[in-house]
């Protein structure tokens, strides 16, 4: 019998006391439930990503990174990653990245504000819970803080996209170097903490905290690593004190008020937090928080029902704090504060103030001691005892704390400038976001997002910092990659740029190797836009880079002068795409914009000139490729058309003029927002539309081949891809890779739909992606292969693609081992592999032909004979009121002097057929009928294939769907089938042409497809046909006598010179000149 009550009517309002009956047990089951496993093993991912490595960094404030001196180590952000950075004594950095999924489940339950626990552990019975909650008529969540809801377990929905994007804005190291704490923003934030053991796992948190409402926007260790302070932002207002706990990293709350303001930095001084921030409402303030206070009284929280039968401990104290008195500093905007002591602790301003707090009695007494003369924006101290002040112009000062704080009290009124001179670590001036000493070296994060690792100071002053030993590179705003061929002039794998001009080579260990900076002119005037960099395109070996930028100059320029070589005004607008095309004698440089035309230049002789300029799009053209062998050239644009033109040249006077022109244009039916080549078939292209579609089209015919929707298997979103990769593998058909901008992730998929792989890490604009492929001479298999993905948050990650052979395949070999054990002698006849002779279908298909077929007819013109596969069955809505055809005949019966067998059969299959008695009336029965005792027929009946135009439409269908199986399959022809296809098209294009013109009846739709089809040899026939039927002509009129006179039935036409002429004459004419000029020649090479 069961103690829970079902009926609502029976809860009562007074359940949830101490003596209360619990709706559930608060200690798991003892009873072991072991989930119903399915018989089928589940295949293994083909593909898979991971995280190799960050380049680049999310750091705007020193909350978002974080040092530990006593291991060499140091955090910051990085997207939706927090990253461990280990430096080594060469100088060299490792990287490991911190990330759990809104579905990870932490290892230790948390406490929450609310007093039930805010995060679901694995021990937890959820659904029998849920299940007894329901019933009991409660309808909450069993969950007590309001941030996590029971019903986004993964088990019950997938989870959406504002689950999936996470931005880490800040972290934290415990001094003891045991946990790292991170903090994120957006929906449903959380407090993490990791543990930093290189055994523990990386994406899964021991502790998980889910009570801030908007976001994190400080975290801060205790100096015992007791408590962690976790503040939210002003929109969340509360300040929570948590206890740790110091053997599994589990948190509860101890104590918690509520902070409204703007907060730019928190540290702690001794069993005191300290904020420095800056007031909503314009009152600047410094702020110290007393945790332990002999005033404060614990206070109980308010319980909801839902939460009545999991409050466990719901008493936390009220955490007391008081302002500092500023005195003549009420306008300063204090920016960041460090401790230096238990009782002592440093505060600096955005004006270069430089203050002391002294808390040695509990007076916290607040006085200004320094100034540093520039805008501090974040500050460290060192093992050494020196204070090192970062500023917003890229310099550093450094200060003797000693000296700084052992002023005269009270201070001196001013107080003494600083007389330490100021060291810039670089020639740009970025703003210094953060700095912290790290053991003998100090550490820095510019606004440009570069990461410089230099000595704590020099060998000849020690209160100058030292040389730079280690820089880390990175953008300010990543709008684009490319990988490199190799070998290259740089010896690099792959290339990024932002809008600021900057364009960086990477090597395959993420190591910078060169850096060029594009100029960009600039309007001047404050209502134009501010000039970028939107796309650069390099050569193959990177001897020479194209870039574009917003006012639509084009730049080409030489990688070992890193000097413009050529600059053009190639478009009234934006740039949107560049293509390169390189020959021995020549190259090819196509681009894109806005202002709706392509522009291509040609390089002859070490000179770039422009060869033409295309405009057929009535829309923005926002993408642009040359072929691989460069005969074709595709543009795609937002008019939602695709226009594939090709190469033509001829003949003027002693030159050969190039030109693109338009072979077909493909209508879709939504923007096209990406394309890409296929790798292993030529003319095959991968177009990516606004709808999150993904098409593969034939440009030579401008079929499309197949599509899929960009979605997963877990029912999700679908989302756009916003720009594709091809990727080849050892085995099967190539992955189509991409990265999209619906929900920031990066995406693997197989060409027929299936996703394979799907991982997230930036956390704004996913700009582009990259494969780049470290090949290994000796083993395929060994080869690197790795994806870069930039986002306009400045990072650059770089992701380990693994490529794992399929299951199947894994099972075909393990079969194949089956057997006998295998000798270690490998000359043995047994060790060699076995003979085999597989005959294909086509040629399987030969042996079931007769002697007749397969021998081609005396005229060469006819083809051989087809024969149909009679069916039982029909589709046609009237019965066939016809004699059946001549069924097959067997191999040893078939004889060409037998016509009493030919007889016998034709008799005994007529008296089985279905058919009902035929009427006399019928000209074609009886004609039929006639025919019945001839020896050999040759042809069949006109009717046995129906009627003429009934059989050419199936012939179509019949191509059309041999053409799609050409295009998707991966089978060789042989040369015989290759020859004998030609050969029955021919004779039937003939045949056609022969029937039309028997008729007088000429279908121009027919024409157009056969001189799409055959368009030389029917030219040459037409040549033919011209000159017989104009020397004909001639020759009529010379006879007559009519040459001169327009009694004949032609026409007089009027030519260009005003002459006139029989059209005879005129065809004469134009028949001679085209055939001495000649017409436009297709250049075989160019």
């Amino acid at each position: 019998m069961s103690l829970t009550p079902s009926n609502p009517r029976m809860m009562s309002p007074a359940w949830g006391g101490p003596g209360s009956i619990k709706l559930t047990p608060s200690s798991p089951s003892p009873f072991k439930t072991t989930p119903l496993r399915s018989p089928i093993k589940p295949n293994r991912p083909e593909a898979s990503l991971a995280l190799k490595q960050v380049i680049g960094t999310t750091t705007n404030s020193s909350n978002a990174f974080d040092t530990l001196p006593s291991g060499s180590v140091f955090a910051f952000t990085a997207g939706a990653a927090a990253v461990l950075a280990s430096v080594d004594d060469q100088h060299r950095v490792s990287q490991r990245f911190y990330r759990a999924r809104p579905a990870a489940t932490p290892i230790n339950p948390s406490g929450s504000v609310y007093g039930g626990p805010s995060t679901p552990t694995p021990n937890e019975s959820r659904n029998r819970s849920s299940a007894t909650l329901r019933e009991a008529g409660i309808g909450g969540s069993p969950l007590g803080s309001p941030a996590v809801e029971w019903s986004d377990s993964p088990g019950n929905r997938s989870w959406n996209v504002r689950d999936r994007i996470k931005a880490t804005t800040c972290v934290s190291f415990s001094p003891n170097g045991k946990w790292l704490a991170c903090g994120e923003t957006g929906y449903k934030p959380r407090v993490l903490i990791f543990s930093t053991s290189a055994d523990a796992p990386s994406d899964t948190p021991l502790t998980s905290l889910s009570d801030h409402t908007f976001g994190v926007c400080c975290l801060a260790f205790s100096p015992d690593s007791q408590y962690l302070a976790s503040l939210g932002l002003s929109n969340d207002g509360f300040l929570y004190i948590w206890n740790i706990n110091p053997r599994t990293g589990a948190a509860t709350l101890h104590a918690s008020n509520k902070c409204t303001s703007n907060i730019n930095r928190m540290a702690w001084m001794g069993s005191s937090l300290i904020t420095a921030d800056v007031c909503r409402v314009g009152t600047r303030h410094v702020k110290v928080w007393r945790i332990e206070d002999s005033n404060s009284t614990p206070r109980t929280s308010k319980v909801r029902q839902s939460d009545a039968t999991f409050i466990s401990n719901g008493m936390h104290k009220t955490l007391h704090g008081r302002n500092c008195l500023l005195e003549n500093l009420l306008e300063a905007n204090f920016t960041s504060v460090v401790s230096v002591n238990s009782s002592t602790a440093i505060v600096a301003s955005d004006k270069g103030d430089v203050c002391l707090i002294d808390d040695s009695n509990g007076a916290q007494r607040f006085s200004k001691v320094a100034q540093a003369g520039f805008a501090i924006t974040s500050m460290a101290i060192d093992t050494k005892g020196r204070l090192h002040l970062a500023s917003s112009q890229g310099g550093l000062k450094t200060l003797n704390v000693p000296d700084t704080i052992g002023m005269l009290t009270p201070p001196p009124s001013p107080p003494p400038r600083v007389e330490s001179p100021t060291i810039n670590l670089t020639d740009d001036l970025n703003q210094i976001e953060a700095i912290g000493a790290l053991g003998d070296y100090l550490v820095t994060v510019d606004s440009q997002h570069s990461i410089r690792l230099c000595h704590l100071s020099s060998d000849e002053n020690e209160s100058l910092v030292g040389d730079i030993v280690q820089q880390l590179p990175a953008h300010d705003s990543v709008l684009g990659v490319a990988a490199l061929g190799n070998p290259n002039t740089l010896d690099s794998s792959f290339y990024t740029w932002s809008a600021g001009g900057s364009i960086l080579f990477w090597g395959s260990d993420g190591l910078c190797k060169d850096v060029i900076q594009v100029h960009l002119e600039q309007a001047g005037n404050s209502e134009v836009e501010v000039n970028e960099l939107k796309t650069v395109k390099a050569s193959i070996d990177a001897s020479y880079i194209v870039t574009g930028d917003r006012y639509g100059v084009l730049r080409i320029i030489d990688c070992k002068t890193k000097m413009s070589a050529f600059d053009f005004k190639a478009h009234a607008n934006e740039i949107t795409g560049i293509s390169i095309f390189e020959e021995k004698d020549f190259d090819f440089i196509a681009c894109s914009a806005r202002d709706r035309t392509a522009q291509i230049f040609l390089r002859k002789d070490n000179k770039w000139n422009i060869m033409q300029t295309l405009d057929e799009h009535v829309g923005a053209v926002t993408g642009i490729l040359f072929s691989k062998n460069g005969q074709r050239l595709v543009s795609c644009s937002s008019d939602r058309t695709l226009v594939v033109r090709e190469l033509a040249a001829r003949k003027e006077a002693n030159e050969t003029v190039t030109a693109f022109v338009i072979l077909r244009t493909i209508i879709l039916k939504s923007t096209p927002v990406s394309m890409e080549w296929d790798v292993d078939q030529e003319d095959i292209l991968l177009v990516s539309t606004i709808d999150r579609q993904v098409h593969k089209y034939d440009i030579r015919n401008g079929q499309s081949l197949s599509a899929f929707r960009a979605s997963d298997s877990e029912g999700g979103d679908a989302v756009v891809m916003s720009s594709l990769v091809h990727i080849p593998r050892p085995w099967g058909s190539p992955l189509i890779g991409g990265v999209s901008n619906t929900d920031k992730s990066i995406r693997l998929y197989e060409e027929s739909g299936t996703l394979l792989a799907r991982d997230w890490g930036h956390t704004e604009g996913v700009t582009d992606i990259a494969f780049v492929q470290t090949r290994d001479p000796e083993n395929e298999d060994r080869s690197q292969r790795s994806l870069v993905t930039v986002a306009v948050d400045g990072t650059i990650f770089v992701w380990n693609l693994e490529l794992k052979t399929p299951h199947r395949q894994d099972m075909s070999k393990s079969m194949d081992l089956l057997g006998p054990s295998t000798p270690s002698n490998q000359d043995l006849l047994m060790n060699k592999p076995p003979l085999r002779r597989v005959f294909s279908q086509s040629e399987l298909a030969r042996f079931q032909r007769s002697p007749v077929d397969d021998n081609p007819t005396a005229t060469g013109y006819r083809s051989p004979k087809l024969r149909k596969k009679l069916s039982k069955f029909s589709l046609a809505q009237t019965p066939n009121l016809e004699a059946s055809p001549v069924p097959t005949i067997p191999r040893n019966l078939r004889t060409s002097g037998s016509s009493l067998v030919q007889g016998t059969v034709r008799r005994s299959y007529r008296h089985r057929s279905p058919s009902p008695p035929t009427s006399p009336r019928s000209p074609q029965i009886s004609k039929r009928r006639s025919s019945v005792d001839v020896r050999v027929r040759v042809k069949p009946s006109t009717n046995e294939f129906g009627s003429v135009g009934a059989s050419t439409e199936s012939l179509c269908r019949t191509l059309r769907a041999y053409r799609k199986r050409l295009a998707n399959s991966t089978d060789t022809l042989s040369s015989e089938l290759v020859r004998e296809a030609e050969r029955e098209l021919a004779l039937t294009a003939r045949a056609i042409g022969e029937k039309v013109k028997s008729k007088n009846r000429v279908d121009e739709s027919v024409m157009v497809k056969l001189l799409d089809q055959y368009s030389e040899r029917l030219v040459t026939i037409l040549d033919e046909k011209i000159a017989a039927t104009v020397a004909l002509r001639v020759r009529e009129n010379s006879e007559s006598g009519m040459s001169g006179r327009s009694a004949s039935p032609v026409l007089p036409v009027e030519n260009p010179k005003g002459k006139e002429g029989t059209v005879a004459e005129r065809a004469t004419e134009c028949y001679s000149t085209a055939s001495s000029t000649g017409s436009v020649i297709v250049h075989p090479t160019i």
